[in-house]
């Protein structure tokens, strides 16, 4: 905020100056004849301006709760810079008018010259406090555009992060090894479902390929991604996995972030035991009200867990963090573990952008 920048002082010296300089250099004392000395009238426009800047700055203080709390109430957003300037009319016309009128009776100025003057101060006083709020606006909407930037950097950072991770979980050996040894298999069972296999892998790959860069994806296409994910998982685990896909039509035109479901999948996967006499099963659904979507499986924990990347959870709920006020929201019983996504709108005002 421009009234608390630490040059305050300064700026105000400057800007009492520069306003003394314009009314003397039009000569607006002799003009409407106003009695006034000059080192008067420049210690009035450090007194006013200095008075104007530090209310400001008091009202800045208070502007975002009370914004907020006009918001709830009349159910309609107030805009704090706004609010802060109507806020300041009152302020100018007692921190300028005060002071001009004790001048003014300091000077013994007749009634029809204190009206004068009074007007002229306010008109001056009214134009320094338009002048600060439109030079405090840009400061504050280049702050904001500066922060959005670093935002958007951030959560560049953190999605390519987070699908060169699962780039790297699909292309690893160990996954390259487990599904060429199902390959294999196949290849000598049913030819036909060999091909079907390579198709799902390849799909697994341009998948991660295509939306890498991208912030949010159409739930329709991540969940087509998803049952590519689950055939190459149902290859390989058999009997020992249950994956189940349950998501309305109606939602898939939404969006959610790209590869949170694989990431919540290998999560599920990676601390839980799947085996044929404990099959794990992952369901994948929306909530009730259709605003959320539930990854949850069966708890049943590994005694040994692979060491953590630490980018799971924490990276989705940042990524999320970027583009929905909605936080993601995790689940745990004696049953069962789940994680609730926000079903994403671009139309939405609740979408950060």
């Amino acid at each position: 905020m421009l009234f608390s920048t630490r040059l305050r002082y300064v700026y105000m010296l400057g800007l009492a100056a520069y306003t003394f300089a314009n009314v003397m250099l039009m000569e607006a004392l002799p003009y409407y004849g106003l009695p006034v000395a000059g080192g008067y009238v420049l210690a009035l426009f450090v007194v006013c301006v200095g008075l104007i800047w530090e209310g400001n700055r008091l009202i800045g203080r208070y502007v975002p709760a009370l914004a907020r709390g006009l918001g709830k109430g009349s159910g309609r957003r107030v805009h704090p810079l706004l609010l802060g300037f109507g806020l300041s009319l009152p302020l100018t016309l007692v921190v300028v008018g005060g002071p001009a009128l004790l001048l003014g009776r300091y000077c013994e100025l007749p009634p029809d010259k204190l009206r004068l003057g009074l007007k002229l101060v306010l008109a001056v006083g009214f134009r320094i406090n338009l002048f600060l709020h439109t030079l405090n606006a840009a400061f504050v909407l280049l702050q904001e555009l500066r922060r959005s930037q670093v935002e958007a950097e951030q959560f560049k950072k953190i999605s390519l992060q987070a699908q060169f991770q699962s780039l790297k979980d699909q292309v690893n050996p160990h996954f390259l090894f487990n599904n060429l040894n199902v390959l294999s298999a196949l290849l000598y069972q049913d030819v036909n479902q060999a091909a079907e296999f390579v198709q799902q892998l390849s799909k697994v790959y341009r998948y991660v390929l295509q939306n890498q860069e991208k912030e949010v994806v159409e739930v329709a296409a991540e969940l087509e991604f998803m049952e590519s994910c689950a055939y190459l998982l149902r290859a390989r685990f058999r009997g020992s996995l249950r994956i189940d896909i349950a998501v309305p039509p109606a939602l898939h035109r939404r969006h959610t972030v790209p590869v949170a479901l694989q990431m919540l999948l290998d999560n599920a996967l990676k601390h839980n035991i799947s085996s044929r006499s404990r099959p794990l099963l992952i369901e994948i659904f929306a909530t009730p009200d259709h605003e959320q979507l539930v990854v949850r499986n069966t708890l049943q924990p590994k005694l040994a867990v692979e060491p953590s990347t630490h980018l799971g959870l924490e990276n989705i709920r940042r990524r999320y963090g970027f583009v929905s006020p909605r936080p993601v929201e995790v689940a745990r019983d004696a049953h069962s573990f789940s994680v609730r996504l926000p079903l994403l709108n671009l139309g939405d005002e609740g979408m950060k952008r």
